[in-house]
């Protein structure tokens, strides 16, 4: 779409000849189309629940005869505790990979330099609406995607987007044809890619959820998540474990019972006992420190690990393919 066309869709009031004394957008425009288009702004284990089930069913025990299972009190809250204690590992680990994914965010500028009623001033970067004529120059990041309509000697870093390590120019005559690629257009800017040289005049086309850069962020957030090697190989461990367990247990209270002389409480206690035994508890804190290990290894190495159960699936890559320009 071309200039023209843009600034006659949103009735934008655009001088191509000479941009930096452009009307822009008026406020009452800019705030119809704010409420038109939305804000410029934007990602239970097994193994736990039975320690927890196994600790649950020691106070029903110490509730039933709480002289003789007395005892019972301390294994009962080691084992809740034990698995608290998995979980909040588990749990602080994903909240540290969540924040520092959240920190990626901070590329979009919270402010920039617009033209409306003909002034060119600083106003929050979430304002924006398709149509404003937006002035970015050396140091800025681009508010959002934008169609340029005047530059000098504007370079923009677009290795956040496309992995591209040299500048690219950009200038209001696109150098593609309709039937490449848009992240190669030189004529347009997206959305926090850094202007490293000149200046530029643009008019916003998309912004927020609409942006290349939101586009990207929600292919990566709805993407469907295969168990990996390893979480599937733990998950059938778990099961055949919790099968046996569960099996044992009623087998062992069957055969104590008449011999603790059809006592139920002591039958009941021997066959948790068994239950417990088979559970490893210390399997899932195991897991998730040597994960962490090797995350912590990758991320002094620049690597950024969203999920710890891609550590092991990049463990298991024997061959990795990528465009020329992931280097």
């Amino acid at each position: 779409m071309t200039p023209e066309a843009i600034a006659e869709q949103y009735q934008a009031r655009i001088d191509l000849n000479a941009p930096g004394t452009s009307h822009g957008l008026s406020s009452a425009q800019a705030e119809k189309l704010l409420r038109t288009y939305g804000r410029n702004d934007y990602l239970t284990n097994l193994f736990n629940l039975l320690l927890i089930v196994a600790g649950v069913l020691e106070y029903i025990l110490l509730g039933i005869d709480y002289k003789d299972n007395f005892q019972n009190t301390y294994l009962s809250a080691i084992l809740i505790v034990l698995a608290n204690i998995n979980a909040f590992i588990e749990l602080y680990q994903e909240q540290k990979s969540q924040a520092l994914l959240k920190s990626f965010m901070n590329i979009i500028p919270a402010n920039c330099l617009c033209l409306r009623d003909g002034t060119l001033a600083q106003i929050e970067a979430a304002t924006l609406v398709p149509g404003d004529v937006v002035f970015v120059r050396m140091g800025d990041k681009t508010p959002a995607d934008v169609l340029v309509v005047g530059a000098a000697d504007c370079k923009v870093d677009n290795s956040s987007l496309t992995g591209e390590s040299e500048p690219q120019e950009r200038s209001r005559d696109s150098l593609n044809d309709a039937t490449r690629n848009p992240l190669e257009a030189t004529n347009l800017m997206f959305n926090s890619t850094l202007c490293v040289a000149g200046e530029a005049y643009g008019v916003v086309v998309r912004t927020g959820d609409a942006t290349v850069l939101s586009q990207i962020a929600h292919l990566t957030a709805g993407e469907a998540k295969t168990p990996s090697p390893l979480s599937h190989e733990i998950a059938n461990f778990v099961k055949i474990i919790a099968t046996i367990a569960i099996v044992t247990a009623l087998v062992f209270f069957r055969i104590a019972f008449p011999v603790n002389n059809n006592r139920v409480s002591l039958a009941f206690n021997f066959a948790i006992g068994i239950f417990v035994a088979w559970v490893p508890e210390g399997l899932p804190a195991t897991v998730t420190m040597l994960l962490m290990i090797a995350a912590k290894r990758m991320a002094a190495q620049n690597v950024l690990v969203k999920d710890l159960k891609g550590v092991e699936t990049l463990g298991a890559i024997t061959l990795l393919a990528t465009t020329r320009r992931a280097r």
